[in-house]
């Protein structure tokens, strides 16, 4: 059998007779050759693995994708991670008596997550979760193993923020990321109630009596490592508070890439810090330049000598923002 399947041509799929899947291309060539041969043959060779052939890693065609369309405010994905054709360890109650399988899918790419979660939280057991998410977050490349953009499936187009989200994760730059986007619960509480919670909801997530009267106005206000604006109109602004978990004395330069149609500046471009704990709160100022279509992505990096906390920027023009360009 040969199945022609553009999104899962890269995905090892058992089949019960023998089989192949190929792209859309691919099979064009073979259904003409079906079609105009008398008598088509095929012949199938033993698999043999070949490596190097292309650069890696890629954003899987089947991979979730943004925007988040429930809250667009907040990023989403948040990360990428190794899930296709993973080979692991597999729960014999699963299937039979099989003690690994060959999976694709965040099935996959959540375990390494939680890997380089528990390595980090091993190393510096005071970090609370959000610390540790904004370690993998902002320590992230998007860069393949040819230092060149990472590509998204199936075209090959050069991807984005909504296919990788920060980009994929690098085990060997999360234990010392420099600089940290800390919450605490009380800031998720203040979230849910700024996306509409009221106290019956917001009781069924935390299971006590909080409330939402000191909740912040906007979605926008979570101290997130990335940053999205669904809707800019002219002017737009967001604080965000970076904590220093790097050198004591050590002082950090912003790096700004804009998104398309848009300036963005940051208030202060310098952070000077002198001990480790020490927070420091800036603000990203959203100007509009010219008309642009969609959404458009950019990033705010922080660097010093050491470290560079790079956080993705995404933002999206509105019809009226478009008219008050000048």
């Amino acid at each position: 059998m040969i199945l022609i399947d553009e999104t899962d041509k890269d995905v090892a799929i058992p089949f019960v007779i023998p089989s192949a899947i190929v792209d859309r291309r691919t099979g064009k060539h073979l259904l003409s050759y079906i079609n105009t041969t008398r008598k088509p043959m095929s012949r199938i060779f033993a698999a043999k693995t070949v490596l190097g052939t292309r650069p890696a890693p890629r954003a899987a065609a089947f991979s979730s994708k943004g925007p988040n369309s429930l809250t667009p405010e907040i990023l989403k994905p948040d990360i990428t991670a190794p899930g296709l054709n993973i080979l692991a360890a597999w729960s014999p109650a699963a299937v039979g008596n099989m003690k690994f399988n060959v999976i694709s899918g965040t099935s996959m790419a959540c375990p390494h997550v939680s890997g380089i979660a528990a390595l980090v939280k091993a190393v510096h057991p005071s970090w609370s979760p959000s610390a540790i998410k904004s370690a993998i977050m902002t320590t992230a490349t998007i860069l393949d193993k040819q230092h060149k953009p990472i590509r998204e499936d199936p075209d090959g187009r050069r991807a984005n923020a909504f296919d990788y989200g920060s980009g994929f994760v690098n085990p060997t730059r999360v234990l010392h990321p420099g600089l940290v986007y800390d919450s605490q619960p009380e800031d998720y509480i203040d979230f849910l109630c700024s996306i509409g919670y009221d106290k019956r909801s917001l009781h069924h997530v935390t299971g006590d009596n909080s409330t939402c009267d000191g909740a912040f106005k906007k979605p926008f206000d979570l101290n997130y490592p990335s940053i999205a604006v669904p809707n800019l109109e002219d002017n737009f602004s967001v604080t965000r508070v970076v904590t220093n978990v790097g050198e004591a004395r050590s002082i950090y330069k912003s790096v700004v890439v804009s998104p398309a149609g848009v300036n963005v500046t940051v208030v202060p471009d310098r952070l000077i810090f002198r001990r480790i704990g020490q927070r420091i709160k800036f603000t990203v100022n959203f100007k509009v330049a010219s008309p642009s279509k969609g959404y458009t992505f950019g990033f705010l990096s922080w660097k010093n000598g050491r470290s560079q906390v790079t956080s993705p920027i995404v933002v999206r023009v509105s019809s009226a923002g478009v008219g008050l360009v000048r």
